[in-house]
């Protein structure tokens, strides 16, 4: 593998390296909170707290029906980087400009989060795209 290769690791490590340079989606990390609102509804909230970049990337066929088996359906994988407080009640939003100026929204809800390589640098995201509005 040469010097420059995407995943290079210059110490040896057999282990994969994210390069910094895939983490290119602007996104907003949200807390999702559910609060009463009338006699039979719920009211979501979402708060910003954390904007920072992300790598989206959507599943294999595969992993898609895994997490369909299981009802917990992924449909795209989120790589950034590492955050220590980060849980399922969080969601990821990416807001991108169309041709036509407006503003796009898609909302990924966090199902599960690993750590890549297991060396506390980056975070790998499972997610289900909940909407996009």
């Amino acid at each position: 593998m040469s010097d420059t290769a995407p995943g290079f690791n210059p110490t040896g490590w057999s282990g994969w390296v994210e390069p910094i340079g895939r983490l290119r989606w602007p996104v907003v990390i949200a807390k999702r909170a559910d609060q009463p609102a009338g006699a039979a509804t719920i009211a979501e909230s979402l708060t910003d707290v954390l904007a920072t970049h992300a790598d989206i990337q959507p599943v294999g066929g595969q992993t898609f029906l895994a997490g369909q088996q299981t009802d917990r359906p992924i449909t795209h994988r989120v790589i950034l980087r590492w955050l220590d407080w980060l849980d399922e009640t969080f969601v990821i939003l990416r807001r991108t400009l169309r041709r036509d100026r407006t503003v796009r929204t898609e909302v990924f809800r966090v199902r599960r989060i690993m750590e890549a390589g297991g060396r506390k640098r980056f975070l790998v995201i499972e997610a289900e795209l909940e909407s996009r509005f």
